[in-house]
């Protein structure tokens, strides 16, 4: 036989099969228990079990810092129960802030923040999904140390309208790139399957303040997912597009390119090769035939007796023929040559 839980058992707190009890302020609350649905991610088992080790980091506090926490959560509330704010425990708020401190891989934090921070709510003007890409474009950007945190949830059917509960963490540290973020890649790896066309998908979107934990207004929305997408990305280059067999003469790489312009910024770390005074990137993509031809930035590297010296370098970007990948070649120009050199700046692709 169960015995349930009651106003009878003073300060009792506990599970009992589908009931649980809690203790709030001297009062036993009796609630029935929750149990997670659906398929568990490898995201959220590291939450939990996040959760767990700094919910037991706590007892490791001196009275004073637990003391400081109690007084910055009364100045805190929780999730709205019944039309009331729900008021936070100091220990509840330290796993709060901590909890998402370390899903941004921050480390925890004993002592509080100073005081409650506020931060913008997150929005998007537009979501893209198709089964090759999915995109959140015109996100109204937040500087450092904000992060963005994308959640989304599988291919649902058109006739849901509440799937909130089915969305899981892409990341928990999105980079808004002139307010475009192509999280395709984080899609596919989180879900594990392409969108289909004709279902929904579910979006939540909300920034984190890693330095505290604290996070903003939460961003909702659903799409139902189209087959086709006449949305064309941004063309940007970095290390993981480049082919990975082949051999590359660059440490770093970051070449993004304008829209609608033949502008390009380039930020990269040219190793040379061989005896030649220039360096390749091979692409995994194609370049667009906009996109090809040549372009100059400046160069700047330490010579051996360590001082600074500036050059100058032209690029000359071709698209994929003859059997060949694309690749972009950094040439050498002005200066005296060293390696490693920094190519950076903008260009205009001629």
């Amino acid at each position: 036989m169960i015995v349930l839980p009651s106003i009878a058992f003073g300060g009792f707190s506990g599970s009992a099969k589908d009931v649980t009890a809690r203790n709030v302020h001297g009062r036993t609350i009796l609630g029935v228990r929750s149990w997670p649905t659906g398929e568990t991610t490898t995201a959220q088992v590291a939450r939990r079990t996040s959760m767990s080790k700094i919910t037991k980091s706590y007892k490791t506090l001196t009275a004073a810092q637990m003391l400081e926490w109690e007084r910055l959560a009364e100045h805190t509330s929780g999730a709205s129960v019944f039309g009331q704010k729900a008021q936070l425990s100091g220990v509840n708020l330290y796993v709060r802030l901590n909890v998402n401190r370390v899903m941004a891989g921050e480390a925890m934090i004993q002592d509080a923040p100073a005081s409650v921070v506020s931060i913008g709510a997150a929005s998007c003007r537009d979501i893209i999904i198709a089964p090759s890409i999915v995109i959140l474009n015109g996100i109204k950007h937040l500087p450092a140390p904000n992060k963005l945190v994308v959640k989304m949830s599988a291919p649902v059917s058109p006739g849901i309208s509440n799937g909130w509960s089915k969305t899981v963490v892409l990341s928990s540290e999105v980079e808004d790139d002139w307010g475009e973020a192509d999280v395709t890649k984080l899609y596919l790896k989180t879900i594990g399957v392409e969108p289909t066309p004709g279902q929904k998908v579910f979006i939540e979107a909300y920034w984190l303040d890693t330095s505290t934990g604290f996070t903003g207004q939460v961003f909702k929305d659903s799409v139902i997912v189209t087959g086709e997408s006449s949305y064309t990305p941004r063309k940007r280059v970095t290390m993981d597009r480049l082919l990975p067999d082949h051999e590359q003469h660059v440490s770093s790489i970051d070449v993004d390119f304008s829209s609608g312009a033949p502008v390009v910024q380039y930020d990269v770390m040219c190793e040379g090769h061989s005896n030649v005074a220039s360096s390749e990137a091979y692409l995994a993509d194609d370049l667009p035939v906009e996109l090809q031809g040549t372009s100059w930035a400046l160069g700047r590297g330490n010579s051996e007796d360590g001082k600074l010296v500036a050059q100058s370098y032209v690029m000359w970007l071709y698209g994929a023929r003859y059997g060949d990948p694309a690749y972009i070649t950094f040439a050498h120009r002005g200066g005296y040559y060293v390696k490693p050199t920094e190519v950076f700046g903008p260009g205009i692709i001629y």
